[in-house]
């Protein structure tokens, strides 16, 4: 094979990762680092933002190839689902990429962040990271597979890709869990398990037709998984005031992080059709969640 085409192979592996999808759960790992983020060592805000970007650098990059890792080995395994839907983010399935060659860097890059999670988390980051990759591979690997078992594959959904993100970041350098560190880890959970039921619900006819028996498809109807959907947001976004509230924590936290969990609730009322929870989701919610991720981790470093 030539170095053009080995080339072309790492680039078809990376972006197996689905690059575009990662961003926004890299940043939960930033936001937890903010919350035991120690400004006040620092003198002026140059050397404040210069520490700050040091420590960020090195933590999103390792965050993006967990995350990235669970992407990737969900193709490996999603390869009819992804062609009965039509999906071109699965390489997998435009057969750029081998599925043992997916699995093979899967492993790989998620052993490496484990790796870096341990060095600069101690042993709380290497028990976290090691939680979070197990359930990250379990999620998607056979004949575990939580994507396919009622209401698991919402849980472990919320742990891997919102809680265990959160304490992973907070632990690096040297952080100490605290009250804002427990809250995000609460109220991302509920995020987290929001975002996979909208997931369950635009994946709602195919994997009905493919008799896989997700939570959504368990519902029986795509109506009664909208009403689902509402309920558990509503709850989620009762319980994250209550703990926020129980916390003591600054009301500007609470608020932004409420914030994306009501506009999913508002977006999911029957007053939306079906396309248009699709065009929100394509074309407005991408946009959204990356102004609210930055909002959230600047509040962040400011009053913590």
């Amino acid at each position: 094979m030539s170095n053009v085409s080995k080339l072309t192979k790492v680039k078809h592996l990376f972006q197996n990762c689905r690059l575009n999808n990662i961003a926004g759960w890299t940043s939960l790992v930033i936001i937890g680092w903010a919350t035991t983020f120690n400004s006040g060592k620092f003198h002026g805000l140059f050397q404040i933002a210069f520490d700050a970007l040091l420590q960020i650098f090195p933590l999103a990059i390792f965050a993006c190839l967990l995350t990235g890792s669970f992407f990737s080995i969900n193709n490996a395994f999603d390869v009819k689902e992804d062609i009965s839907s039509g999906k071109t983010s699965n390489l997998v399935a435009r057969g750029l990429v081998t599925k043992r060659e997916v699995i093979i860097f899967s492993v790989v890059i998620a052993m490496a962040a484990v790796a870096y999670f341990s060095y600069v988390g101690g042993v709380l980051g290497f028990l976290f990271s090691t939680i979070c990759a197990v359930l990250g591979f379990l999620y998607s690997v056979p004949p575990v597979r939580f994507k396919k078992r009622p209401v698991i594959d919402i849980v472990s959904h919320g742990l891997f890709l919102g809680a265990l993100l959160i304490l992973i970041g907070a632990t690096t350098y040297g952080g100490t869990l605290n009250q804002t560190t427990y809250f995000f880890a609460v109220g991302f959970f509920a995020t987290s398990c929001l975002f996979q039921m909208q997931n369950l619900l635009g994946d709602y006819f195919v994997d009905r037709d493919l008799g896989i028996k997700t939570t959504a498809v368990s519902l029986r109807s795509w109506e009664n998984g909208r009403y689902f959907f509402l309920a558990f947001a509503t709850l989620g976004i009762i319980v994250t005031i209550a703990f926020g509230w129980y916390l003591e924590i600054d009301w500007m936290i609470i608020s932004l992080l409420v914030f994306m969990q009501v506009v999913n609730l508002v977006v999911y009322t029957p007053v939306f059709s079906v396309y248009k929870i699709y065009l929100y989701q394509r074309r407005v919610q991408p946009i959204l969640l990356i102004l609210w991720g930055i909002a959230l981790l600047l509040v962040t470093i400011i009053i913590v």
